[in-house]
């Protein structure tokens, strides 16, 4: 009887030990890479804000139609620069609390709230944009800048995503 005892409770010891160690593995999703990444894109959007604005600036004042257009540009990235900010900021501080229970909490609100959310945004963005430039068949900036916010938000953002979205999904019990 005792024998039995003393090994439900090695048993149990072991089987805290084994959870103890894998939960700790299983929280760390993400890591200074996909932070990284995040502000790569991150920067590369900003860049691209720069760069309308700076256009934007260069437009003669009697250009209604066209500083509307180009402004449309710019805060439809701005907005798309500050929600992948936000994905940014949680993935850094996930990458970086010292409690496993608060990361999974960051990951999880991650996986089924923001990630999610913040694709259809950038999805949206990057057609409003394109929009904008299919309403202005004739002005080659805007096309310019439709091709650039596909590859910036369709092929690069996006799909980052995709990927932190699944590996956040791996946490799921």
């Amino acid at each position: 009887m005792i024998d039995r005892i003393a090994a439900r409770a090695v048993w149990r010891f072991a089987l805290l030990i084994v959870f103890a160690l894998t939960l700790p593995a299983r929280a760390a999703v993400l890591d200074e890479s996909a932070a990284s990444r995040l502000a790569a894109v991150n920067e590369a959007i900003k860049s691209f804000e720069d760069d309308v604005n700076s256009a934007l600036h260069d437009l003669p004042n009697n250009e209604a139609e066209q500083i509307e257009s180009y402004a449309y540009v710019k805060l439809n990235l701005e907005a798309a620069h500050e929600r992948l900010n936000t994905v940014f900021m949680l993935a850094a501080v996930s990458v970086y609390v010292d409690s496993a229970s608060d990361q999974l909490l960051i990951l999880n609100l991650m996986h089924g709230q923001l990630l999610p959310q913040s694709k259809n945004y950038l999805s949206e963005k990057r057609d409003a944009i394109a929009s904008m430039a299919n309403a202005h068949p004739a002005n080659q900036v805007l096309a310019t800048y439709a091709a650039r916010a596909d590859v910036l938000l369709g092929s690069r953002a996006i799909p980052l995503l995709d990927e932190l979205y699944r590996r956040t999904g791996d946490l799921a019990p």
